[in-house]
């Protein structure tokens, strides 16, 4: 079974359900649109139909939140890698480990002879990726060029290996929403905008600037074509109603934290002591032995590699091949 990335999102002009397929159409998204217009609503459709539809073995999300605002409702689901980040610093370390995991994924496709996750038959499990930021102009503000650069290679490189990322942001300025994000970041969300000028920019007219808020959307994937749909609704009940039951089916195995200073500490993980006796006896380690050996889950065991090559344990990823021991 593949991962589900399809999102219902509303109803069209016409009455049509409105569905977007990240795996397809899109693949990554800029949502834009003043305060009111509908955009976390809009958040919360995605983020709620994500995890209602798939396991935490087959997606993971990084919620990434400078405003403490939204994406704290969902520090305790399963499907994610890490609690919401609401740390710039942090936010920059989480996107680097984006792009090291879409490279180490690369190396592990290229030795598989593959090109892109759905065709990955190896023995590791590999979920797909979706990493969504809230209110993106604050982050880009505090780290203009290495956020914009990390962005601008997920967008480029992640769709292959089932990484995506979802930004959305109020103030769509040149600064925040800059010509190579837009030009990487093809697919995009616009609610209304608090002028024209930031209607124009994102999507090439003032349409955005007209509509009546409360959700009233137009989609644009490129400049091919052009939707106005409505976003369905969610209230924060309903949102609690969809997290209670996974957070009661799936346990958290163990979040993967993204700050390796934090790893001083071996009691940060439990099992830390016992994994690094046992790999160094054999020798070698990988992801899916972790997961085989311990009984746990993707992220769990993706933290424990990293605090072993950050304790200089284990040597840095090669391809599909398990990591050698360097240090007894």
């Amino acid at each position: 079974m593949r991962t589900n990335l399809t999102i219902n999102i509303g109803v069209d002009e016409y009455e049509r359900d409105f569905i977007l397929e990240l795996n397809y159409t899109g693949k990554h998204i800029l949502i834009a649109g003043c305060t009111g217009s509908g955009k976390s609503v809009l958040l919360h459709k995605i983020i709620t139909t994500l995890i209602s539809n798939n396991s935490p073995e087959r997606l993971k999300l990084i919620l990434i939140d400078p405003k403490r605002v939204e994406l704290t409702l969902y520090k305790e689901v399963p499907h994610t890698l890490t609690p919401t980040i609401t740390d710039p610093k942090k936010a920059v370390l989480a996107l680097k480990w984006t792009t090291k995991e879409m490279s180490r994924r690369y190396d592990i496709f290229e030795h598989a002879n593959c090109r892109y996750i759905d065709d990955y038959k190896g023995d590791e499990r590999m979920p797909h990726i979706v990493v969504i930021i809230d209110e993106f102009s604050d982050l880009i503000q505090t780290y203009p060029k290495e956020i914009e650069s990390l962005v601008i290679k997920i967008a480029q490189m992640g769709y292959a290996v089932g990484i995506h990322i979802i930004l959305s942001t109020s103030r769509p300025s040149t600064k925040v929403c800059t010509k190579k994000i837009l030009d990487e970041i093809t697919a995009h969300i616009v609610m209304q905008t608090s002028s024209p000028h930031d209607s124009k920019l994102i999507i090439g007219t003032e349409d955005a600037y007209k509509l009546h808020g409360a959700g009233d959307m137009i989609f644009r994937d490129g400049m091919k074509y052009s939707i106005r749909a409505q976003v369905d609704n969610v209230l924060e009940a309903e949102i609690k109603e969809i997290i209670s039951p996974l957070q009661k089916l799936y346990k958290i195995d163990g979040y993967f934290d993204l700050l390796p200073d934090e790893f001083e500490d071996e009691s940060d993980d439990d099992l830390y002591q016992k994994v690094k006796e046992d790999v160094t006896k054999l020798g070698k380690v990988s992801t899916s032995y972790l997961q085989r050996k311990f009984g746990i889950g993707y992220s769990r065991a993706a933290g424990l590699i990293d605090m072993l090559e950050t304790r200089g344990v284990v040597g840095p990823a090669n391809g599909s091949e398990p990591r050698k021991i360097i240090k007894k």
